[in-house]
């Protein structure tokens, strides 16, 4: 296949990772301290785990309304929506602080994100040449590590402010007013990127809608992303509770010998060096992946098991940071592979439907971490556990990848442009 002379570097590639990085500002400063937030309103340890996670069950539920709109409608205005509706739903965190109410607003939040990954992975990929998809997909995912690397510090900067001024909830409040402001300027790139309807003809237009809920071809691809983002998860959803438990100060505190109780610093210092690493790592792999294909995948899903382990065991920062390279290097190498496959295997206008499937995976995977890294928690003595029993699921996403590949090989570049 010759190279294609069509750049990565197009308006609505630009556009659509521009959108990516500001949902994961938003996202990754606030859903650190959701399970902490749950615990100040009253909820229980497991209840907290669960409504962590709730949202991606929500949008698990939703998939079939979202898949087939995300194929059937025109993408630019539902990125207007969904973001908006993320921006509501933030302001209803920061505005009404109980139980009940927080349960709702977890929903709509589910209801964005049904929408929102699948919908710019989708955009990303009808905006990729076919011989860069691996690679693209990598720099798509810089966005996302840029936001990374800033949101969690921002956040805990936010909240800890937040706290010295207004009090607890005033420092909660502050960080959920924020996610709501960077939801709202995420509008800008989504509003200028063009629109995107189906062709008139389509089969994704005259077709029943329920085919355009799920692609049976790519489940088994959508099966590797269920494993892998099941440990992921555990970092967002636990880390903070985590260095408080063992407590682990951020850089200040391990060079004076001081002691933290809060956990913002090493959490902070934790996602900023995962998310460094995920920047350099993400597109490398992408790259090799373009070139090589899928022999680097089962090494790197090893390498990501092994994170978990090391951070594990950690009880001081070096250790600590270590384990976020290590699982950053894994997860940055095995992440864009597995979403330029699902991409790869189905024709250009059921790219919807096929990111659906991908992201039918990432729910399952989002609501279940959080839920079974909570219940390990409670019962196998502390987040130490927690992070111990993350490496299991990426093992099995390991042999879902072994078990994925004829299939994959079978229909890989059949429809390439």
């Amino acid at each position: 296949m010759t190279a294609s002379k069509k750049s990565v570097w197009n308006k609505d590639f630009i556009c659509a990772a521009l959108a990516n990085m500001m949902l994961c500002l938003g996202h990754f400063a606030s859903h650190p301290y959701i399970a902490s937030y749950a615990k100040y309103l009253g909820a229980g340890l497991t209840l907290a785990g669960f409504l962590t996670g709730m949202f991606y069950g929500v949008a698990l539920a939703m998939r079939p309304v979202s898949g087939p709109m995300i194929t059937r409608l025109d993408k630019r205005k539902l990125m207007l929506g969904v973001f908006g509706l993320g921006a509501a739903a933030n302001l209803g965190y920061a505005l009404f602080p109980s139980v009940p109410m927080f349960i709702l607003f977890r929903f709509l939040n589910g209801a964005q994100y049904s929408f929102v990954g699948s919908l710019i992975l989708t955009r990303i990929g009808d905006s990729l040449p076919s011989d860069k998809m691996a690679s693209g997909m990598g720099i798509y995912g810089v966005s996302g590590s840029i936001g990374m690397a800033i949101a969690p510090a921002v956040g805990g900067w936010l909240r800890d402010y937040g706290v010295s001024r207004f009090g607890e909830l005033g420092g909660y409040r502050l960080l959920f007013l924020y996610s709501m402001t960077i939801m709202l300027l995420a509008l800008i790139p989504c509003a200028i990127s063009s629109p995107d309807m189906p062709k008139k003809g389509s089969s994704v237009l005259t077709g029943k809608w329920y085919k355009n809920i799920c692609a049976v071809e790519a489940l088994p691809v959508a099966a590797v992303m269920l494993f892998l983002i099941m440990a992921y998860s555990v970092f967002s959803a636990y880390i903070v509770e985590f260095v408080k438990e063992r407590g682990i100060g951020g850089l200040d505190a391990y060079v004076t010998g001081a002691l933290t109780d809060n956990g913002s610093g090493a959490a902070g210092a934790f996602f900023a060096v995962q998310a460094a690493a995920l920047i350099i790592f993400r597109p490398l792999m992408g790259g090799l992946s373009d070139k090589y294909g899928t022999r680097i995948a089962l090494p790197s899903i090893a390498l990501f098991a092994a994170g978990f382990f090391i951070v594990g065991a950690s009880r001081a920062l070096p250790m600590l940071l270590i384990g976020a390279v290590v699982s950053a290097a894994g997860y940055g190498a095995a992440q864009p592979m597995v979403q330029a496959m699902s991409m790869r295997i189905v024709p250009r206008e059921r790219r919807g439907v096929s990111s659906n499937t991908l992201y039918i995976g990432m729910d399952l995977g989002f609501f279940l971490g959080p839920l079974f890294g909570g219940m390990t928690a409670k019962y196998g003595g502390g987040y130490g556990a927690t992070f111990y029993f993350a490496a299991v699921p990426a093992i099995l996403g390991a042999a879902a990848f072994i078990a994925a590949l004829p299939g994959y090989k079978k229909l890989a570049g059949k429809f390439d442009e």
